[in-house]
């Protein structure tokens, strides 16, 4: 696993879940790890719904760097596939993004 992760976590309603985690999974993240500076990716389903019952996924893609996942968020293709899923699932997903960079670790006191 590479130093530098984009983190996804997308909520998506029951109605909607079956279609968008086929569509997601089959285009979407294929997509992602297509452009520049992703190294791999993986999705992970939390077994626990949200208070209101919708589906929580979390998407962890590698990259190369911070530089890397920026340079992906301001591209052309970085936009146009949000875009994409805005327009596909924009209405029953609810979506938050994070830049993950291994920190210095210390052990003891």
């Amino acid at each position: 696993m590479s130093a530098t992760v984009y983190a996804v976590v997308i909520e998506v309603s029951p109605e909607a879940e079956t279609r968008w985690a086929l569509w997601h999974a089959d285009v979407h993240m294929p997509e992602v790890l297509a452009q520049p500076g992703f190294r791999g990716g993986r999705r992970w389903r939390d077994l626990e719904r949200t208070r209101d019952g919708w589906a929580r996924y979390v998407a962890h893609y590698d990259a190369e760097s911070v530089e890397a996942i920026e340079a992906y968020r301001r591209s052309e293709a970085g936009a146009r596939l949000k875009a994409d899923h805005d327009a596909r699932y924009g209405t029953v997903t609810r979506i938050s993004r994070a830049v993950l960079s291994a920190g210095i670790e210390r052990t003891g006191s």
